[in-house]
């Protein structure tokens, strides 16, 4: 799978000031069993968890070997967890479904054929092609004037009340309210979500001028839906909101922006500029495990990354909002303001769309 896949033999290369992959052409993977302590079964439990979350939580060496780790630790003579790691450079959300389809096809059927399917250098080789040419430069161009200007967000003003815990964090909210906003607005209701959460950012940090990444899977070319890789693009969407605005008027500006900013995708790589983002109905590959018994197994993790992902589900009469973020900045205190915020700014746009931004957080306040 290592030798098959591009982006798994990724290291960091460090160039004067800045940094740069290279993709080694062999490396030699070697697989670490370790093994779990304990007399009961739930004793070796423990001592599995414990192994794995050390494991979990030694920063891996980019500039040495790839940036990703898999390790077994044996709890019986057939009981094992598998544990898979990587840092995010090496791919996007579709990558570890991805990852876990192909060990398990292996595992099952070692001479299963190699998957059809282009290179994440491929990829990256047209990724360079387009920025080359008269098209990719002019999207480039569309992307810095739409970044001009910007200041990073001071994220501190997050780091309210205690520490959150640094697990995800999942909320339930009314679809209804959400549903009917967006067959008023002849609109979605990802882009109801969306203009929510940037005003629920823009309130809690104090600042009226705010970027949200939105993730997009871009994986309809069939030449690398299944390559692995960060295929993803990060469409940049900014909102400069002011007290006087209307909430109806900034959703309509907001549904035009994020349609403009799509038919810019291609170009959107302005990651450093990217603290909040959102996935919408974000689903993975499921792994090709029919002849298997799975269980998931929780790892205690220390999340250290200062970006912060709000990831929501549609279900038939909830949307499910889960949020992910260091918990040491973004704590229970902003989790719980930032879904009650969005929750008001649903309710008082269905009650009152020509309110404005004054009178948004007056509503938000009175309900507290």
């Amino acid at each position: 799978m290592v030798d098959e896949n591009d982006a798994l033999r990724l290291i960091l290369v460090q160039k004067g000031d800045t940094y740069t992959q290279r993709v080694l052409t062999h490396y030699q993977f070697q697989l670490q069993v370790y093994e779990a302590q304990g007399d009961t079964e739930q004793e070796r439990l423990q001592s599995a968890v414990a192994i794995a979350s050390k494991q979990v939580n030694t920063v891996i060496d980019w500039f040495n070997q790839p940036s990703f780790r898999i390790f077994l630790v044996q709890l019986a003579e057939n009981d094992y967890l598998f544990v898979w790691l990587a840092h995010h450079w090496i791919g996007d959300g579709s990558t570890t479904g991805l990852i876990m389809d192909q060990v398990f096809r292996y595992y099952e059927h070692p001479d299963a054929p190699k998957p059809e399917t282009d290179t994440y250098l491929h990829f990256l080789r047209d990724e360079t092609a387009f920025f080359q040419s008269d098209k990719g430069k002019k999207q480039l161009a569309y992307w810095k004037q739409e970044v001009e200007g910007y200041q990073m967000l001071d994220i501190t003003k997050a780091a309210v009340g205690a520490p959150a815990s640094g697990y995800d964090h999942m909320y339930q909210i009314d679809r209804s309210g959400v549903e009917q906003l967006a067959q008023r607005y002849h609109t979605s209701m990802f882009n109801v979500i969306l203009l929510a959460y940037h005003l629920g950012v823009a309130y809690l940090l104090d600042n009226p001028d705010t970027i949200i990444g939105v993730t997009s899977a871009n994986r309809t070319s069939k030449r690398y839906f299944r390559t692995m890789g960060y295929i993803a693009h990060s469409l940049q969407h900014r909102m400069r909101i002011r007290e006087e605005d209307k909430l109806a008027d900034l959703l309509e500006a907001s549904k035009d922006t994020f349609s403009k900013n799509m038919a810019n995708l291609a170009a959107g790589h302005y990651y450093d500029r990217t603290q909040f983002c959102l996935t919408y109905q974000n689903f993975v590959a499921g792994a090709e495990t029919s002849e298997k018994q799975l269980e998931k197994v929780p790892i205690p993790t220390k999340r250290s990354v200062e970006q912060f992902f709000l990831l929501v589900f549609e279900g038939a009469d909830q949307l499910a909002l889960a949020m992910v973020g260091n918990g040491l900045i973004y704590t229970e205190h902003f989790l719980e303001s930032l879904k009650g915020y969005m929750e008001s700014v649903v309710a008082l746009l269905s009650q009152q769309p020509d309110a404005t931004l004054a009178q948004l957080r007056a509503y938000y306040e009175k309900n507290q």
